[in-house]
């Protein structure tokens, strides 16, 4: 079966049809959580997110923020302008859906989490965050997201030392047997590793392997449309730039 991976889609309809429009050939869907927040369209990315095929779905700190259910005293300013808009926004049948959602589920060879272990709102920036993140997987292989960075952390059977990859501009994880690796996908709607880019991935389960592809699509439309809805300019202006 072939998964479409996304994660830290983020109200971006624009990175979200064009990302789904690459993976048209997936059997299933993992989702990694934070459907919404920032962005100008949370209601119809929840939708399309909800209709998607034989889906396994998270929910990250900003779709819990945005149906009450997270601190958003946690949040930037920016952050939490945008999360009070978005809770406006949210039709009855979202917010149930979101709030249905855990932060953590087992997919076999994955674990699956919004972020670190074992506090899945935590980020894992370096390879000192991955190795407590290994120590509390006990599968082959873990799927996050969170840090809006694409890349993945390596860990030899029996060795606490990490290696740390980029996946910038994409490539190609295969779960070799006699390592574990913790592959964060990137976000769909709002990177930060430097890329604009939406960022998403295929996991093979033939080959057991984990590719993340990185696609241009139209972030100025995406910009229009915040304005209009008079996000913070913080926000529109971050998209052009990856960061």
């Amino acid at each position: 079966m072939t998964y479409g991976l996304i994660s830290d889609i983020h109200a971006n309809l624009e990175a979200l049809q064009t990302a789904l429009k690459e993976l048209e050939e997936a059997e299933g869907f993992i989702c990694l959580g934070d459907i919404v927040g920032y962005g100008p369209n949370p209601n119809e990315c929840v939708d399309i997110v909800r209709s998607l095929p034989n889906l396994v779905c998270l929910v990250g700190n900003h779709d819990l923020a945005a149906v009450g259910k997270y601190d958003a005293d946690w949040f930037n300013l920016y952050a939490r302008q945008a999360i009070e808009w978005t809770a406006r926004q949210l039709s009855p049948e979202n917010i149930t859906f979101l709030r249905s959602l855990e932060p953590i589920a087992q997919h076999p060879p994955f674990t699956l989490a919004h972020g670190a272990l074992p506090d899945p709102m935590e980020y894992v920036f370096s390879p000192i965050e991955a190795r407590m993140t290994f120590a509390h997987i006990t599968t082959p292989a873990c799927l996050i997201g969170h840090s809006h960075i694409a890349e993945y952390y390596r860990q030899r059977e029996g060795v606490q030392m990490v290696d740390r990859f980029s996946l910038f501009s994409g490539g190609e994880v295969r779960l070799n047997e006699g390592f574990r690796h913790l592959i964060n996908i990137g976000s769909v709607g709002q990177p930060r590793d430097g890329n604009p880019q939406a960022s998403y991935g295929v996991w093979e389960e033939k080959s057991n392997t984990v590719s993340i592809f990185r696609v241009r699509y139209d972030i100025a439309k995406t910009q229009r449309k915040m304005r209009e809805a008079r996000l913070p300019e913080y926000l529109a202006r971050r998209l052009a730039h990856g960061r």
